[in-house]
Formats: C-alpha cells, sequence, structure tokens
C-alpha cells in the first residue's frame, strides 16, 4: 500500500521528532552523568564525604569536575545503580591535573597556586601530587594542614601560646617570596595584632636579620630563643659583661632594640641616679670585651 504524500511527510516528521527527543535525552542523559552531583547523592547520600562536601568550600563545584571514571568504570557504575547495588573495587579517583584545571587557569574565582612559595617547593622541587596534602582537606575530614604532621610530624611547635597554630600561621602558602621559612613580615602580621612589637634599632644592622634567627618555635621546650652567646662569644671574657650581676643579657638589654637605657641600670644602682651629670652610663662604663674602665676598677657593682 503507497502511503499519500501527506503520510509520508507526517511519518517523516514523527520520525525526526523522535529522533531529535531521542538525542535531547541522550544528551540530558549524559550530562547528568558527566557533571550532576545527583548522580553521586543515589549513592553517596547518607555518606559523610557528600554531607561535608555540601558544606565545604568546594560545595559550588560537581563532584564529576574532581573525580573522573573511566568508560568500563562508568558502564559498572551504571550497571550496580540498575540492580541497586554498590559498583565493586575503586572508582571514580581524582586526576592529576583535576587541580590545575581551576587553581592554574588564572580564573580569579579561584586561588591561583602557580607562583606561590609553598607549591614551588612541594609541587614543582619535590613533585608531591595535590592529594597527597589535600585529599582529606577538601571535603574537610581534616584540616590541610593535618597532612603536614605526615612528613614533618618531628617539627611540633612547643612555645607556650603558639603550640595550637596550625603550620600555615607561620608558613604562609600563597605569597611569591622564595622558600617556605617565615618571613618577619609573617611573624609580625601576628604579633603586631596581639600588641607584641619588634622594632628594629641600628645595632650595627644585627637586628636586620630574620626573626629565626633568634626565635626557634620547632625547638624541643626550654630552647626555643636561642641565647645571645651564641653569636656575641666574647661578651664574658672580660669588661662589665664578665661581672656576675650582668649575666642575663634581658635584663639590661630590651628585646629586639638592645639599647641599654639608665632606667634599666638604675634598677639595680639606684645610688648612682645624678652622678654623671645626665651622661648615658656606657659612656663611662665600657661593656665590651675590653678591660674594666678604670672609675670601674674595685667598685663593688654586683
Amino acid at each position: 500500500m503507497r502511503l499519500g504524500s501527506r503520510s509520508r511527510i507526517l511519518l517523516v516528521a514523527g520520525a525526526t521528532l523522535l529522533m531529535l527527543g531521542l538525542l535531547a535525552g541522550f544528551f540530558r542523559f549524559k550530562r547528568f552523568v558527566d557533571e550532576d552531583p545527583r548522580l553521586c547523592a543515589t549513592c553517596h547520600r547518607a555518606s559523610p564525604e557528600f554531607a561535608l562536601w555540601l558544606g565545604g568550600s568546594h560545595r559550588d563545584v560537581s563532584c564529576q569536575k574532581c573525580h573522573h571514571s573511566t568508560p568500563e568504570q562508568g558502564v559498572a557504575m551504571l550497571r550496580a545503580f540498575l540492580a541497586g547495588k554498590k559498583p565493586a573495587g575503586r572508582h571514580a579517583e581524582v586526576e592529576v591535573g583535576a587541580c590545575a584545571a581551576c587553581h592554574l587557569s588564572h580564573d580569579p574565582r579561584w586561588k591561583q597556586i602557580g607562583e606561590s612559595r609553598g607549591h614551588r617547593v612541594h609541587v614543582e622541587q619535590h613533585k608531591i601530587a595535590c592529594v597527597t596534602c589535600h585529599a582529606t582537606s577538601v571535603h574537610g575530614f581534616e584540616p590541610a594542614s593535618a597532612s603536614c604532621v605526615s612528613c614533618h610530624g618531628k617539627h611540633l611547635v612547643g612555645v607556650t601560646g603558639m603550640e595550637k597554630l596550625h603550620c600555615f600561621a607561620c608558613h604562609e602558602f600563597l605569597t611569591t617570596e622564595p622558600g617556605l621559612r617565615p618571613t618577619r613580615r609573617d611573624c609580625m602580621r601576628c604579633h603586631s595584632a596581639q600588641g607584641i612589637n619588634a622594632p628594629m634599632s641600628d645595632h650595627g644592622g644585627a637586628m636586620e636579620m630574620a626573626c629565626a634567627a633568634c626565635h626557634k618555635p620547632h625547638a624541643p621546650p626550654g630552647q626555643a630563643l636561642l641565647p645571645c652567646t651564641r653569636c656575641h662569644t666574647e661578651m664574658k671574657k672580660g669588661g662589665l659583661h664578665a661581672r656576675p650581676g650582668h649575666a642575663r643579657c634581658l635584663d639590661c638589654h630590651k628585646p629586639h632594640t638592645w639599647t641599654v637605657e639608665a632606667p634599666s641600670c638604675l634598677r639595680c644602682h639606684p645610688g648612682a641616679q645624678g652622678h654623671a651629670a645626665r651622661k648615658g652610663c656606657a659612656s663611662c662604663h665600657a661593656f665590651g670585651g675590653a678591660p674594666l674602665p678604670p672609675r670601674a676598677q674595685g667598685l663593688d657593682y654586683p
């Protein structure tokens, strides 16, 4: 039976609509599989990973952006889903480069780590994969700093008041300074806010050095502040520094400026007030490694 022209047109139109519908359904299904986190939620809704993802910094990123599955794994997951079972084995792992797709993309919505000091050391120099440090922190199981302990476990902070700080409080990953050792800027970012100032003095340029020259927060308890004599090796060999009462540098030298003012001397020598016609004590009383000055000979200074 021959179809009329009208019937053929209707048949072709119906077939075209059917194909377009199937094609649209295919792409919708593919988008659901490739981009929609609801696919993952069908199995993982009750998992802590899913709940932590919803409350984390990556909640606007679909699971599939980071977790990629092979075609074989995708078929296995679909088969398990239709059967009402969990897929066997590992699936949809985070591939190398998944993190870089956002964090090396120059997209201002994401922190860019290309020139950052921490990632230069870990990723470029030591070839450490992103997931080695960030696998547990992305979903919020642990803070990112907790992953530092797995490699740097012996470098814990023992200084009172700093022992609970996470590593990034001092070792700033995202700035562009070389290396990862804290600079004066890193230290003063916190200490200035606490009202703890460390002004630099002339002191022969000595206080131009980094804070870590004297402060060792990772040292064992009681050893976090290096003794001054570690650098000033001649202080106790002669002069007024050799006197027992002058043994503790910090009794006279105010930390960070190190210049000694008259009030420091008068705490122990109250009777000397006014006898020097407003001259500084050190103008007559030499404190270097030289022999005792004549005016100090025989005096019962502590």
